[in-house]
């Protein structure tokens, strides 16, 4: 049960998407609806005209969008005053530069291999050693 964005065309699924006869040039992905934040989450609908609409956006969906299909953009002051501090290292092996930094969790987070695969690596073990001598 999902919306999906077919060449262009919103087309609702109830079940895995099948296309009869695709095109060579097909592309598919999931449609959403970004709506801006508010205090009522991912609001609600009404019927008006013979049509679906979002409310308080108060744009008009498909007949079959569901909240599932509505995303909440973030909320612009919730990181107005949050300094976001990062620690950079350059790899020993290649050209490349990995970046420390907190995630939304608050917990440290690299984006080179090592923290990916294993969620620890030798870049975040630098980091906590030089706040722990702080």
């Amino acid at each position: 049960m999902a919306l999906w964005n077919v060449n262009g065309e919103i087309v609702y699924s109830d079940g895995a998407l099948s296309v009869s006869n695709p095109p060579s040039n097909l592309w598919v992905k999931r449609h959403t609806y970004e709506v801006p934040y508010t205090n009522v989450g991912k609001g609600g609908f009404i019927e008006r005209d013979g049509k679906k609409i979002h409310t308080p956006s108060y744009i008009e969906v498909h007949p079959q969008t569901t909240h599932d299909d509505i995303v909440v953009k973030k909320n612009p002051f919730e990181e107005l005053f949050v300094e976001e501090k990062t620690w950079s290292f350059k790899s020993a092996s290649s050209d490349k530069e990995y970046t420390v930094r907190y995630n939304k969790n608050g917990n440290l987070s690299c984006d080179c291999w090592g923290y990916i695969a294993h969620k620890r690596c030798k870049h975040i073990k630098e980091v906590k050693d030089e706040l722990q001598e702080v």
